[in-house]
C-alpha cells in the first residue's frame, strides 16, 4: 500500500479563472525530471521509473482523470524499448483547489510513476523517455497546454535499489491500494461510499473521475458504532452549472452506474471503481415527526375557512340539515364517505409525488419490482406538494371546475344532488358517491390554498421517506376533514342546526360567490402562463370563458325535465357546441417564440431606426378597441411575420389605452384621430397607412408592395 504526499483540499481561497487568456505567461511554468527506483535493472525483477513535474507557484495543473471544472487534465506518456513490460501510469493524488471563479482538482508538483520489468531479451542499455502535457492556471488566468520531457538511462545489472527512491514512491497511488471492504449505495441526490479504516478517522475526500460527484458541495464523513466502518456522503452533480460539467451527461438525474475515482482517507488513498447499490431506507421514525404531523393537522383544519373550501362546507352542512331526522347511521356513513374521499385523494397525490421523484430508478427497474422500488423511496427535498399547479392544463381544469360548481350553486343549472350533496338523493344510496366525490373535490381546490398555513411544514413533509411522507400528509387530510368527522361521530350536533327552509337556497347562492372568487384567483394563476407581451391572447381567454359559462346557462334553461324532448335535445346540442368552443378558445397554448417581438413605441426609438435605414411598422392600438384586438388575432399570420422579418422591420406598438399626448400627436400627423391605425414608416419617405380592417392577404400584399426589395433580398442572403 502506497501513501501520498498531498491529501486534503487546500484551504479555501476563491475560485480560479479556468480558461482565460488574461494573465497568460509567455514563459514556461513547468519543468520535468526523471528518476528510477534502481541503479540498474535485472531480468524478472520489477522496478519503477518516475516523472517528477515542478510547477512554478502560484500556477497549478489539473487532475489527469477529471479537472473538476472546465480545463485540460494533465497527461503523461512513457516510451520504453522492447524487452520491457510496462504497467501504469500511477499518479500522485490531487488537491481540491479553490480560486477566484471556481473549484478545481489540481496538481502543484505532481509525480507520475510506471512499473517495469525486464525480460530476458532486454537490451544491455535502455532509454526511458517520459513526457507530460499540462495546462497551467493561476488566479489571474491560464496558459495554453505545454509539453515537457525527461529521460532516464539505465543499464542491465544486478537490480540494486536507488536509495533516493524510498520517499518518492510514497507520493503516488499504485496497485493493491483498495481496502478490504469498500462499497457504495445511492440515494436520490447523493451517493454514499462505505469503507473500513482505522478508528478516529477525521477527514476523507473523494475525487470523482467523471464529475458525477459535485466538486463544489461538501462531503460529510460519519462512523458507525464500531468506529472502523465509515460512510462518506457524496452529493451528485446535477449538471446545472456549466463550470462543472458531468463528463457522461447520460447519467444526470439517473442512478449512477459506477462510482469511479480516488478516495483519500487518513494517511492513505485508494482507487475506487464500484457499482453503487440502492441504499436501504431507514424506516425508523424521523425526529420531530409528531410536531410536524400536528402542524399539518392544524393547517388542514384551517384550510376549511379558505374561499375555495368553505362553500363545500356549506353544502355538506346543508346535506346534514336535509337529513334532519335521519338515522345516526346514515349521517355517520355520509361523513365517513366524505372523509374517505379526502384521504384517498391525498394518498393518490402522495403516490404520484413518490413515483415522479423516482422516475430515474423506475426506468431501470422491471415493472414487476416497482412496488419494492417505491417502498425504498428515501425522500427528496426537490418534491413539491404544489408541483402539479405548475401545469397549465391542471390549473385550467380547476378553473373550469370552480366555474361550473359556482354556477350550479347559484342556480344557473342543476348537475344533480349526488354531486353537490344537496337534495333528496342525499338520503339515497347514490348519495354516498356524491359525498365521496365531494371529498375528492375539496382536496383538489384546497391544494393552491395551502401555502399560507403550510409553507414551512409542507417542504419538511416532502423531504421525508415515502412511508413517513404518506403518514404526515394523512394528518393534513384528517385536519381538513375533521369537522365532518365530528359531525359524523356526534350526529346529535346536527339537531343544533337550523331547520330546512328557504335560507338554504339563499346560503347556497351566497356561497357560490366564494367559488367565483376562487375561480377569479385561479384565473389570475392561469393567465400567468401567458407572456405579458401576449396580452391580446388573454383577452380571448376571458371571452372564451364567457362562452363556456353560457353553455351551462343554455343547459339549465332548455334541458330541464319539464321542457319538451325537442327543446331538450336542441338545448343540449347548443350547450355542447358553446361549451366546446369556450373550452377550445381558453385552452393553454404554446407561444410561438419564432415570431418577432413587439416593442413599446416612442418617437425616439422610431427616429433612431429610420436614421439607421431600417423600416418601422407601428400598430396604434388600445385594449378597449375591439377592432384592434380582432386585427391582432386575425391579420398577423406566419407569412406576414416572415415578410416583416425579411424586411428587417422594427415592430412598435403604440398603446393608447391610457391618454398619451405623444401618441396623439403622431396620429394627427397621420391624419387619424382614432384607433386602429397601422402605419409603415420607410426611411426618407412619407408614412404609409393601412386600412382599418386587416386580413392576412391584405397585409401580406401591402408589405410586398411597399417594403424595399433590397432589404428583403439582404435578409434572405
Amino acid at each position: 500500500m502506497m501513501g501520498l504526499l498531498s491529501l486534503y483540499p487546500a484551504a479555501a481561497q476563491m475560485p480560479e479563472l479556468l480558461m482565460g487568456i488574461p494573465g497568460m505567461s509567455a514563459a514556461s511554468q513547468i519543468s520535468a525530471s526523471a528518476s528510477a527506483s534502481v541503479q540498474s535493472y535485472a531480468a524478472g525483477k520489477p522496478f519503477w521509473v518516475a516523472l517528477e513535474v515542478s510547477i512554478t507557484p502560484p500556477w497549478h495543473a489539473y487532475y489527469h482523470r477529471n479537472p473538476g471544472t472546465v480545463g485540460e487534465g494533465m497527461t503523461a506518456e512513457l516510451q520504453a524499448p522492447e524487452g520491457f513490460t510496462v504497467k501504469g501510469p500511477y499518479w500522485q493524488v490531487p488537491t481540491r483547489h479553490e480560486g477566484v471563479t471556481g473549484v478545481a482538482y489540481a496538481y502543484e508538483n505532481p509525480v507520475v510513476v510506471w512499473e517495469l520489468c525486464a525480460a530476458e531479451n532486454a537490451p544491455a542499455q535502455a532509454e526511458f523517455r517520459m513526457s507530460c502535457t499540462a495546462q497551467t492556471c493561476s488566479d489571474d488566468g491560464c496558459n495554453p497546454p505545454e509539453t515537457q520531457e525527461a529521460i532516464v538511462m539505465l543499464s542491465a545489472g544486478d537490480g540494486a535499489a536507488n536509495p533516493a527512491w524510498k520517499e518518492l514512491q510514497k507520493q503516488v497511488e499504485g496497485p493493491g491500494d483498495t481496502p478490504t471492504e469498500i462499497s457504495a449505495s445511492q440515494k436520490a441526490d447523493a451517493v454514499q461510499l462505505h469503507f473500513t479504516a482505522e478508528p478516529g478517522l477525521e477527514k476523507a475526500y473523494f475525487f470523482s473521475a467523471d464529475n458525477s460527484i459535485s466538486p463544489t458541495a461538501a462531503q460529510t464523513l460519519a462512523a458507525d458504532a464500531s468506529g472502523t466502518h465509515y460512510t462518506l456522503t457524496l452529493p451528485r452533480n446535477d449538471n446545472s452549472d456549466s463550470m462543472y460539467p458531468v463528463l457522461d451527461e447520460a447519467t444526470v438525474g439517473k442512478p449512477l452506474p459506477r462510482l469511479q475515482g480516488t478516495l483519500c482517507y487518513g494517511a492513505r488513498h485508494c482507487t475506487v471503481d464500484v457499482e453503487p447499490q440502492a441504499a436501504p431506507v431507514d424506516l425508523s421514525m424521523p425526529e420531530g415527526l409528531a410536531a410536524l404531523c400536528f402542524s399539518l393537522f392544524l393547517g388542514g383544519l384551517i384550510l376549511n375557512l379558505m374561499p375555495c373550501v368553505f362553500p363545500v362546507i356549506g353544502l355538506k352542512v346543508m346535506s346534514f340539515v336535509q337529513m334532519g331526522g335521519g338515522s345516526r347511521r346514515r349521517i355517520f356513513a355520509h361523513s365517513m364517505a366524505f372523509v374517505l374521499g379526502v384521504l384517498v385523494s391525498f394518498w393518490f397525490i402522495s403516490l404520484l409525488l413518490i413515483v415522479f421523484s423516482n422516475l430515474g430508478t423506475l426506468s431501470q427497474t422491471p415493472w414487476t419490482e416497482w412496488a419494492g422500488a417505491l417502498l425504498q423511496d428515501a425522500g427528496s427535498a426537490s418534491r413539491s406538494w404544489a408541483a402539479w399547479m405548475q401545469n397549465p392544463w391542471i390549473v385550467y381544469g380547476i378553473l373550469l371546475l370552480l366555474l361550473v360548481l359556482g354556477m350550479s350553486m347559484y342556480g344557473v343549472f342543476e348537475i344533480g344532488a349526488s354531486i353537490t350533496g344537496a337534495g333528496q338523493e342525499m338520503q339515497q344510496k347514490e348519495g354516498f358517491v356524491g359525498s365521496f366525490f365531494q371529498g375528492l373535490f375539496v382536496t383538489v381546490v384546497a391544494t393552491p390554498c395551502s401555502a399560507p398555513f403550510l409553507g414551512a411544514a409542507m417542504p419538511a413533509a416532502m423531504a421525508l421517506p415515502g412511508v413517513w411522507m404518506l403518514a404526515a400528509l394523512t394528518f393534513m387530510a384528517l385536519g381538513l376533514s375533521f369537522p365532518y368527522i365530528v359531525l359524523g361521530c356526534f350526529p346529535a350536533l346536527v339537531q343544533k342546526l337550523p331547520a330546512p327552509g328557504e335560507w338554504m337556497e339563499s346560503l347556497k347562492q351566497g356561497l357560490s360567490f366564494a367559488l367565483f372568487a376562487a375561480a377569479g384567483w385561479m384565473l389570475y394563476v392561469y393567465l400567468s402562463f401567458w407572456p405579458v407581451a401576449e396580452s391580446t391572447e388573454t383577452m380571448w381567454v376571458y371571452m372564451a370563458l364567457v362562452v363556456f359559462c353560457a353553455a351551462f346557462w343554455v343547459y339549465g334553461r332548455w334541458c330541464s325535465p319539464f321542457r319538451s324532448r325537442k327543446a331538450r335535445v336542441t338545448g343540449f346540442c347548443v350547450a355542447l357546441l358553446l361549451g366546446g368552443l369556450g373550452f377550445w378558445g381558453a385552452r393553454p397554448y404554446e407561444v410561438d417564440k419564432a415570431k418577432p417581438e413587439w416593442q413599446a413605441w416612442s418617437a425616439a426609438a422610431m427616429q433612431e431606426a429610420l436614421e439607421d435605414e431600417r423600416p418601422v411598422y407601428v400598430d396604434f392600438t388600445a385594449k378597449w378597441c375591439a377592432t384592434c384586438q380582432m386585427n391582432k388575432k386575425v391579420a398577423y399570420s406566419d407569412e406576414v411575420y416572415a415578410l416583416l422579418k425579411k424586411g428587417d422591420v422594427l415592430l412598435l406598438r403604440a398603446d393608447k389605452t391610457s391618454p398619451n399626448p405623444e401618441i396623439d400627436a403622431e396620429m394627427r400627423r397621420l391624419n387619424r384621430s382614432s384607433v386602429p391605425v397601422n402605419a409603415l414608416y420607410l426611411p426618407g419617405k412619407e408614412p404609409l397607412v393601412t386600412s382599418e380592417l386587416l386580413t392576412p392577404d391584405y397585409l401580406a400584399n401591402f408589405l410586398q408592395q411597399h417594403l424595399p426589395q433590397e432589404k428583403q433580398e439582404d435578409a434572405e442572403n
